[in-house]
């Protein structure tokens, strides 16, 4: 057992609380006492999640915290409710989870039923979601690992594992929970039963609300018809799939199709690309204004495996995620992985070529008030300022007489200015903490300059008010990342009456994720609105600057 749970084991064997530590601290307000389905499992949630931290594929337990029901019960509550969005009581869980720069986070909860259980699967596959939003942009690698997270539910446990290894870790719980020999570490493949895939389809159509009568149906009944259309509409050889199953709607553009193939990463990816292919194309038949376009724009071909065979699933539906989600606990995957056709699945009808800005809302993004450490800039003279702002002023103005020479052009200005915070700032890891709050600070340019570590809108608001004292014409730009999802904010810059784009928060996370700090790494630097766009920028289109400009902007 890790000796990150050592003490805490240690202390429930002592108070003899280990196999019944749920009974003692029951959730919620006082109630009758509940006999749950978990009665039956003699493993406690701290048993489960140790087995599970062995085999995750994390060898040191730097920046870790371990929480447990016993101590922690407060926290857990509401990490349950605000983080996971798990409403059902619960009656024991156990959490590992990573601090600072790290989506690190394996979870094991007792719900007090099955059914509370399946709830709780579900709301870990929404915040694997969730996660990876948080640290897309910021920490790549992280938001991959979030990503490629794994969810397990067996009987009244679920459990949340974005580890290294996260199919090693679901399966040696899951042999744990089934009384079976452990995995050695590095994952060995639980042996199941693949589900049919006819009736795998059926369950998708009739979760989409479609008459079964009104579609087309293809699959073994028929093997000549379905292998002819396998063959001639998704392109797809013989030897690349084992079963299929279609459901199509020639006029509503409507069609779910399961096809099942081997375990083979190439046969996977060249299935996957053909029926992204057939959708590029079905797309095309329809003008792109009506509702069949739009359907099929955000259709999907995604996979997800049972541990023997692999499912590649085509969704050209109006509820994508309810189907992925039906999907994955019939076929007992509890896990679906996509790539999006597009950079977004919503594009915005005036510039269709851009994702859909919608305003996440999420943070706080208010600009703070610099106008009068400017008036006070223009003076000479900061006596009049708060406290607070005195210290930006001051930071700011060591700031400037360090990076700035006399007879620098606007340009020139802008690069050393850009170049001293991706140097000199640190991202406030806070922000991707759902146990930490993040302090205001890191939202102005006193946790830029004051602080030396901020969040996207502190980035952008150091960098306007120091492009602002240097005199060179700056806006901030407050948008969204992630299609939409997470709250960010950037800069433009204006250079001989063109205007740029920048963004000194992710060119500062390179920096400090992977060691890119030189303006050679930079990815966003004086870049146009169109590149923005392609990396996962969103915004008030026409409310904001266009950039068009190609170059740096050089004088």
């Amino acid at each position: 057992m890790k000796r990150i749970f050592a003490i805490l084991v240690a202390c429930a064997l002592l108070l003899g609380l280990l196999p019944a530590c749920r009974e003692d601290a029951p959730s919620g307000p006082p109630s009758e006492p509940v006999v749950s389905d978990a009665a039956v499992f003699d493993l406690s949630v701290i048993d489960l999640i140790s087995t599970a931290f062995d085999h995750s594929g994390r060898e040191d337990q730097d920046g870790l915290e371990g929480l447990y029901t016993g101590e922690s019960r407060e926290e857990l509550t509401a990490y349950a409710r605000n983080a996971y969005q798990i409403e059902d009581a619960w009656e024991d869980m156990a959490m590992i989870r990573a601090t600072g720069a790290s989506a690190f986070e394996i979870t094991v909860v007792l719900m007090e039923d099955d059914g509370a259980a399946v709830r709780a699967a579900t709301a870990f596959m929404n915040y694997i979601a969730v996660r990876q939003g948080d640290f897309a942009g910021y920490a790549p690698a992280e938001a991959d690992m979030a990503a490629g997270g794994e969810i397990l539910q067996s009987g009244p446990f679920a459990a949340l594992f974005i580890c290294p290894n996260p199919k090693g870790a679901s399966a040696a719980v899951e042999a744990a929970l089934n009384g079976e020999p452990l995995p050695a570490p590095g994952f060995e493949d639980p042996v199941v039963q693949s589900k049919d895939v006819k009736e795998l389809r059926d369950l998708l159509v009739s979760g989409q609300g479609m008459p079964g009568e009104a579609l087309e149906k293809l699959d073994d009944g028929d093997p000549e018809a379905l292998n002819a259309y396998v063959e001639d509409a998704y392109g797809l050889l013989p030897n690349q799939w084992v079963e299929c199953a279609v459901a199509r709607d020639e006029e509503s553009a409507f069609e779910i199709a399961v096809v099942r193939v081997v375990e083979d990463w190439d046969v996977n990816l060249k299935v996957r690309n053909c029926l992204t292919a057939y959708l590029d194309g079905r797309e095309a038949q329809f003008e792109p204004s009506t509702e069949q376009a739009r359907l099929l724009h955000g259709a999907i071909a995604g996979q997800a495996s049972d541990g023997i065979s692999c499912y590649i699933v085509l969704l050209a539906c109006k509820d994508r995620m309810g189907a992925m989600a039906a999907f994955s606990e019939a076929a007992g995957t509890m896990g679906f992985s996509y790539s999006p056709r597009y950079r977004y699945l919503d594009t915005d009808p005036n510039y269709p070529d851009r994702c859909l800005f919608t305003p996440p809302n999420k943070d706080d993004m208010s600009l703070y008030d610099t106008s009068a450490i400017r008036a006070a800039w223009e003076k000479g003279d900061p006596s009049g300022l708060s406290a607070y702002d005195r210290e930006i002023y001051h930071e700011a103005e060591k700031v400037l007489d360090e990076a700035l020479e006399d007879g620098m052009s606007g340009y020139e200005k802008e690069l050393a200015l850009y170049s001293w915070i991706v140097d000199m700032v640190n991202y406030d890891w806070t922000h991707q903490d759902r146990m930490e709050e993040t302090p205001r600070e890191s939202f102005t340019p006193h946790g830029g300059l004051v602080e030396r570590k901020a969040v996207c809108l502190g980035f952008a608001t150091t960098f306007q008010l120091l492009m602002d004292l240097a005199g060179v014409e700056c806006i901030t730009v407050v948008g969204a990342s992630h299609n939409s999802t997470s709250d960010h904010a950037w800069n433009m810059v204006r250079l001989n009456g063109a205007w740029y784009c920048v963004d000194v928060t992710w060119d500062a996370n390179a920096r400090e994720q992977a060691g890119r700090g030189k303006w050679e790494d930079w990815n966003y630097f004086n870049i146009t609105s169109d590149e923005m766009a392609d990396s996962d920028h969103q915004w008030d289109y026409a409310g904001i600057p266009e950039a068009s400009t190609k170059g740096l902007g050089r004088e």
